[in-house]
């Protein structure tokens, strides 16, 4: 499958499923999440003090923090406005007008420790990888085909990925599918959430992961947050 990312139309109002290929008529958005690392944790020798961990330091000390968390911890009233603080926060004034909500930022930050941080657009949160795994080999598929934005291709197989390979893709928008291309999770650029799309009702399955987010019905489109929407699992 190539590269994919919906883009046609009028993301703020046309469902998102009338720009999926056909056969795929669920959808869901998975949240990447915030990270937690340890107080004393530093960047290498050399590196920004700034610097964001890499995914070999967030596998080794980090933990995730989802985003009911934080918006349960901040206040925020629901799981949409902690999505436009999350994108406020990330994108400032160049983000969309419905994104525009510094005081939803400020109440969100303020109950942010500084050992944590921001999910990265643009990638894969190293945290999922096993979620979505668990989601492409569930009819049994044994290998996953990968496309990046830029036309690099591959394939693993899943019972053989190893850590450097998982990092591979997390390393930039992606699309990522099973062998029989009955799922694909497609991570995008400027955005901190990834598109999961399904032939069938997969909601259950979701549920069974790890994964927080919210599932798209056939009339909600990609900028969701003013639509009311389910969501992926308890942690929401």
């Amino acid at each position: 499958m190539d590269y994919f990312y919906p883009l046609n139309g009028d993301l703020e109002k046309d469902p998102l499923l009338d720009q999926t290929p056909e056969k795929f008529r669920f959808a869901a958005i998975i949240f990447y999440p915030f990270v937690k690392m340890p107080i004393k944790w530093k960047a290498k020798k050399g590196a920004n003090p700034h610097a964001y961990p890499s995914n070999k330091d967030i596998l080794k000390y980090g933990k995730p923090v989802y985003w009911n968390e934080i918006r349960d911890k901040s206040g925020l009233n629901n799981i949409a406005e902690m999505s436009i603080a999350v994108k406020s926060a990330i994108s400032g004034e160049s983000g969309r007008q419905i994104y525009q909500r510094p005081d939803l930022a400020i109440q969100m930050n303020d109950c942010l420790y500084k050992n944590i941080f921001y999910p990265l657009e643009d990638r894969l949160s190293i945290f999922q990888i096993d979620g979505i795994l668990k989601i492409l080999s569930s009819k049994g598929a044994k290998r996953i085909k990968y496309t990046k934005i830029h036309g690099e291709e591959g394939t693993y197989e899943i019972n053989s990925i190893k850590t450097n390979d998982a990092i591979n893709l997390c390393s930039g928008p992606i699309t990522n599918t099973d062998e029989n291309e009955d799922f694909v999770v497609a991570c995008y650029f400027d955005e901190v959430s990834a598109l999961c799309l399904a032939k069938e009702d997969i909601r259950d399955l979701l549920r069974k992961t790890k994964l927080e987010g919210i599932i798209l019905d056939e009339k909600t489109p990609l900028v969701w947050e003013k639509y009311k929407v389910a969501t992926l699992n308890s942690l929401i």
